[in-house]
């Protein structure tokens, strides 16, 4: 347990630097918008790109895994778009946001880098596949989804 501590904690350690320093400098909601930015499009992309490129071929195209890995996180994502649809008395746009709340979680942020953390660089290579394949899934349906709902 000490040892999952021990890898969690500056993580969390970060997140409430993050969170002290918003509060003390009286930061609104929308500064963080940058932070999204460079996460997504450029701090994964370059960390999984340094880790995958020394990677045999063969081992990116596991499609078994990434096809189990990409349904998990779809029924994840339908289970809650159906529920908060019947909730929500079928407002579209809110179910689609909470379903993408409730799927995106473990791939996004926090998600690669504990998981590269705790299992070693020979998670890379699914934590890679992982983070490409279902942001490709997330990024398509959340818009469309959005669309559909018409605002």
């Amino acid at each position: 347990m000490s040892d999952v501590i021990g890898l969690v904690l500056p993580f969390f350690g970060l997140i409430f630097l993050g969170f002290a320093i918003a509060r003390l400098t009286r930061q609104p909601l929308e500064a963080l918008g940058w932070m999204n930015t460079f996460i997504v499009y450029a701090a994964l992309p370059v960390l999984f790109f340094q880790l995958v490129s020394a990677t045999p071929v063969e081992k990116l195209t596991e499609g078994g895994f990434i096809f189990a890995s990409v349904m998990s996180t779809w029924i994840i994502f339908s289970l809650m778009f159906v529920a908060s649809v019947l909730f929500s008395g079928g407002n579209i746009a809110e179910s689609t946001i909470k379903a993408l709340a409730a799927a995106y979680g473990n791939i996004g942020y926090m998600g690669p880098g504990l998981a590269i953390l705790a299992l070693g660089e020979e998670a890379a290579v699914p934590v890679a596949l992982i983070f490409c394949f279902e942001n490709v899934m997330h990024f398509t349906v959340a818009p469309l989804m959005m669309a559909l709902a018409g605002d």
